[in-house]
């Protein structure tokens, strides 16, 4: 299950697991938001390829525009996802 809440300073909270059962959803979260983001992963468990193709697509998309798309508290598993795949060195990830 995948909650996703936005925070009274603006910032995406994720929690739970972002994995395909929750990517198509995500994804029509994800392309209401509009100008610099940050998504704070502090609660985000696991994400999949499907979770990593909601990111990609809104870093694309924001990027495109001209906005910043910041990841910020990512747990070490979730991270090395994006590590393992190369996505840090593309991604704003703190």
């Amino acid at each position: 299950m995948l909650e996703i809440r936005i925070d009274e300073e603006g910032r995406i909270l994720l929690t739970g697991r972002l994995d395909a059962s929750q990517a198509d959803e995500a994804m029509v979260r994800f392309r209401q938001l509009e100008g610099p983001i940050t998504a704070d992963f502090s609660g985000l468990d696991y994400i999949s390829s499907a979770g990593i193709s909601v990111i990609v697509e809104t870093y694309k998309r924001l990027h495109g525009a001209g906005h910043l798309f910041r990841l910020v508290n990512m747990k070490p598993r979730v991270r090395n996802v994006f590590m393992y795949s190369g996505l840090d060195r593309v991604l704003h990830i703190e």
